[in-house]
Formats: structure tokens, sequence, C-alpha cells
């Protein structure tokens, strides 16, 4: 059996109302409650041994053996390793092709160890870049709430893979698919399930310390796994991790040279703590185990708003949220629901108020960090949208010029503008709508069952 618990999730229309909560308070209530800017002193640096990486699985069969990932949270191999025999009819491999549990060229699966979290073995996938990677600087994908345990998760959402590793090509790239429901923060208290590996092996969690601290030197320079010469990074975080990379940046400064967030509530502490209620209750834990007292030391270092002018200095930063209207991903005929009416009634409900929820904190972020003579972060308020992936695609090429000025400095971004506009069009043309001869059918063709089923119990009665 698994070592991990299940994970109690609070009824749909419990968060849905929390959440409402949050966005029906008007903008001058938000602010009161969090929105100092007094920056709260960073913990103190002590000796961080580095992070261990183990080789990279040669086939799905040999990761699965390890057993370190509970097979219910490891949706994502699917990306990872081939699903069918590519070879030829004499049994050769196909050009860059491969046997069936095979992984693909240039992703690896990693298990790697984390000394701080008690030797616990974190899988993280990579994407080596296709040009030059020994030459190339590294993203840092996060994943959000369940940390890319369920189908959330930047693999199975997005056209990441597609977009980094080939229309790219000149990054690696680094994603944890672990940390569900952590915030990615250094926790407090140890927690029966959420510590542990799926072999039982791991305590407290202490992610901030892993991702900034003992897997950047382990992944990067000339003795790092991708044995890179750069010393260039950039960081990504969605939903629960938008804020997360942002206090990574403050507490951290001068890490990281570039720095985007997608759809977050920044602010942490107040009014703001509701919000971080829903997401760690999902995985059966409390605020205060993971900051300890609410409104003490470790919760205000944790709350990006409050330490907002420790941004002063961090070029490069791209902060989005939509405004929770549904937008060309939620309506049936777009390209993520493809013609299935009942499928945009989540985001008009639930992900729609989780938006509306998102912008008002950001807008309060943008008040705190103006107010702090933070001036130089890129905003993208988007007029539509909810709170679901298709949007964080669009956020993934839409802060292509601002990671790769922080990469490469300003004669990058013309370039990566034009990467942006093209990666954008060409999703659209492999991923379209289905416009009303789509949809239209699909809804008449419901009507039309549930009139015959309509008829056929009035003529039995």
């Amino acid at each position: 059996m698994s070592t991990h618990a299940a994970r109690r999730v609070a009824p749909r229309s419990v968060r849905v109302a929390a959440a409402a909560l949050v966005a029906a308070l008007p903008l001058t209530a938000v602010a009161v409650n969090y929105s100092g800017t007094t920056p709260v002193a960073s913990a103190e640096e002590g000796a961080v041994a580095p992070a261990v990486v183990n080789p990279a699985f040669a086939t799905r069969a040999d990761a699965e053996a390890n057993k370190y990932v509970p097979e219910d949270e490891a949706g994502w191999r699917q990306w990872v390793y081939r699903q069918e025999d590519e070879t030829n009819e004499d049994g050769t491999p196909k050009p860059n092709g491969g046997k069936a549990g095979q992984r693909y060229g240039r992703m690896e699966e990693l298990a790697v160890t984390s000394p701080s979290m008690g030797n616990r073995q974190i899988p993280v996938v990579t994407i080596r870049a296709k040009d030059n990677p020994k030459n190339a600087p590294t993203i840092y994908l996060l994943n959000g709430a369940d940390g890319g345990t369920g189908r959330a998760n930047w693999l199975q959402q997005t056209s990441a893979i597609e977009f980094y590793g080939n229309e790219l090509g000149n990054v690696n790239v680094v994603i944890p698919m672990a940390g569900a429901f952590s915030y990615y923060t250094d926790w407090e208290s140890e927690h029966p399930t959420l510590d542990k590996d799926g072999n039982g092996i791991g305590s407290k969690q202490m992610w901030e310390t892993f991702l900034t601290k003992e897997l950047p030197g382990a992944m990067e320079g000339a003795n790092g796994h991708f044995k890179s010469t750069s010393d260039k990074r950039a960081i990504i975080g969605m939903s629960m991790s938008a804020s997360s990379v942002l206090v990574f940046g403050e507490q951290n400064p001068g890490f990281y040279d570039a720095i985007a967030s997608y759809s977050g509530c920044p602010a942490t502490t107040g009014v703001a703590e509701l919000g971080v209620d829903l997401v760690v209750e999902r995985g059966d834990a409390t605020y205060e185990q993971m900051w300890g007292r609410r409104g003490g030391e470790v919760a205000l270092r944790n709350d990006a708003q409050v330490n907002v002018a420790k941004l002063k200095d961090q070029p490069n930063i791209y902060v989005s949220a939509g405004t929770g209207l549904m937008g060309e991903h939620d309506v049936p005929s777009g390209d993520r629901l493809r013609g299935n009416p009942v499928g945009s009634i989540t985001p008009a409900t639930e992900g729609g108020v989780i938006e509306g929820a998102t912008n008002v904190c950001t807008h309060t972020f943008k008040a705190a960090a103006e107010k702090a003579g933070v001036n130089q972060i890129e905003y993208n308020f988007r007029n539509t949208g909810t709170h679901q992936w298709g949007y964080w695609q669009d956020d993934m090429f839409g802060s292509w010029p601002t990671i790769a000025r922080g990469l490469w400095g300003e004669e990058a971004v013309a370039g990566a503008v034009a990467t942006r506009d093209q990666a954008a069009a060409t999703y659209l043309d492999n991923n379209q709508g289905v416009g009303n001869d789509g949809s239209l059918p699909l809804l008449t063709e419901a009507f039309q069952q549930a009139q015959a089923e309509q008829a056929t119990a009035d003529g039995e009665q």
C-alpha cells in the first residue's frame, strides 16, 4: 500500500464559496488586510549539502520498479517514455525511435535525493536543450496545487515539451513532479503523508531549500547533471506556485535572472490565508503545520506581497491574471473543449471564481509593488480567462521575451517575440477549435436525445 494516504478534498461547494468570498471583497478591504510592504528578514543561511542526482532511468519499467513514486501519482510518465515500438519492420529502431517503454531522446526521469528532506527521492523530469546543451541556461517549471501528481502538470496540459524542447531548443528544463499542497516552501512541522516518497522515506518538507539550494547546484555548472557552462536561470510558477516563485526571488536576491508568475495570489497572510487554507486542506494539512502561527515571522516571510520591496533589484519579472470571465479556452467550440458543452461548467463556475480572486490579489500586489518603488514588473491582465491551463500555456508563450531577456540580454528580445508569436500560431494550427459546426450539433443531439427519452417515458405511463 502506498505511504501516501488518501488526501481529503474539501467539497467543491465549500471551496468555490470560500474563493467567492475572497473575490467578492472590495479591493480596498483586501488591501487593508494584507498590503504590508515591510520586508521580513530571510531565514538564516546555513551549510546545505547538494542534492544527489541518480542516473536517469533507461525504461519506464526501471522507474516503476524503484517505487519511489506511487503508481497513481505518475501519470506524467507517458510523456517521458515511449508508448509503442518505433521500429522498422526488421526490428531496427527508426531514426530517433525506439522500443515501447524506453525514454524519449533528451527527456529524462531522475530520482533526485534531497538531504534536507531526509534523503527523500524527488521525481524530476528534464528536457535537455536540442542545441548546445552544454552552454544552455536552465528553466525551472513548478506545477500547481497537486505538484504534478495528478493530471494537472506541464507535461500533460501544455505543449511545454514541444515549445522548450523543439521550438526553442536552447534551454535545459527542470520540472519537479512532487510537492503537492506544499506551496513549495520550508514547512515548520512534519506531516504524516506529505513528507514521504513512495518508499516511505523522508522528513519534514523543505521545498525552498531543495529548489534554491540543493537542486540548482546538482543540475547546473560544469559538475552538474547538464554539464552546462551557463550560470543563467529562470523559474516559472502557476496557481499555487505562482506566489512561491516570487518568494524565492525575494528571499534569494540575485539568484534568478527571470521570474514568471501565472494566476497566483502573491499575498498569503491576512484575508488571503483563506485561499492558502483551501490548498493545504486538500493535503489534509493546516496552515500552522506549514508556517506556524498565523501572522508570525515565518508566515510573513513567505508572503510575497509583504516582501515585495525585495524585488526592487530583480529584473525580468512577468506576472499575469485573468478576470474570471469565460474566454477562448473555456467555450465548447474552443481548442480545449473541442465541442464538449459540459466541459464549460467547471471553468464557468469554479475556475471563473478562483481566477477572479487571483485578479484581485494581483492588482493589490501591483499597488503594493508600486508603493514600494518596484516598477519594473511586466503585468499581463487579460480581459477574459478562467483558472485553467489554456491561459497558462498562453503565458508560457507570452512571458518568453521577458525570460529570454533575463537569460541572454536585451538583444534576444526581438527574436523571442518572433518565436513567441510563431509558437502560439503553431499551437492554434495544431489544436483548432470546432466552432459552431462542432459544438451546436452536440447540443442539438443532446436535446433530441432528452426529448426522445422523455417521449419514451411518457409512452410508458
